[in-house]
């Protein structure tokens, strides 16, 4: 026989506290992530499909660990939230990881930055190879190039405001995905959970002794 139980409130300080730690994971195998592709991307003999593989690589992980994360959030708020619960368990999560993997990759271009340049001028003989290739008028090609030089000669001195900037860029990216991520992982917690007759009998004999 089965009775029916009511289903507690949802345990937001706790899911905060594991979505904190998971974001602190999410953050670290992200930075590492990109440290390698970079490293990948800048001893590459065919830059383009490299590119390529390395970037979709690293969105697919991702993509696949969020999920992962945010179903190991909702099983301990107890395998239900809402859509308000899952949105904000999931954009603190990622927030934490966006913040460690721009800091952490701002403070090690600037302790390290010959990869980064080597794999940014790389980018700019690509650019430039795809455009001629598409038959793009020379003052067009010379603009975008130029435009990305600049970015390349900003990026070799460290920008308290540029890195903030990135940061609230990436972290409105992010609040869309959680967007997604909550949609997709909602599960609304019943009024009443259905539970075998004897365990709500042993929790009524624990409560009562």
């Amino acid at each position: 026989m089965n009775v029916y139980v009511q289903e507690g409130t949802f345990p937001e300080q706790l899911v905060r506290k594991e979505g904190i730690k998971l974001g602190v994971y999410l953050g670290v195998i992200s930075f590492v992530i990109s440290t390698i592709s970079m490293y990948v991307l800048m001893n590459s003999a065919d830059f383009k499909m490299t590119s390529l593989i390395t970037g979709t690589l690293s969105i697919v992980i991702m993509i696949v660990l969020s999920a992962s994360f945010s179903l190991m959030l909702r099983k301990v708020g107890g395998g239900f939230w809402n859509f308000s619960e899952a949105l904000k368990s999931i954009f603190i999560m990622l927030a934490i990881a966006v913040i460690i993997t721009n800091i952490g990759g701002a403070v090690f271009n600037l302790a390290i930055p010959e990869p980064q340049q080597v794999v940014f001028d790389k980018t700019i003989n690509m650019t430039i190879e795809t455009m001629e290739s598409m038959g793009v008028e020379d003052d067009v090609i010379d603009k975008q190039v130029a435009d990305l030089e600049k970015t390349r000669d900003d990026l070799r001195t460290f920008s308290f405001g540029q890195t903030l900037k990135g940061l609230g860029i990436n972290l409105i990216l992010y609040f869309v995905f959680s967007l997604i991520l909550a949609a997709i992982f909602k599960r609304e917690r019943p009024a009443f959970l259905r539970v075998p007759a004897e365990d709500a009998k042993t929790d009524t004999e624990q409560t009562e002794n």
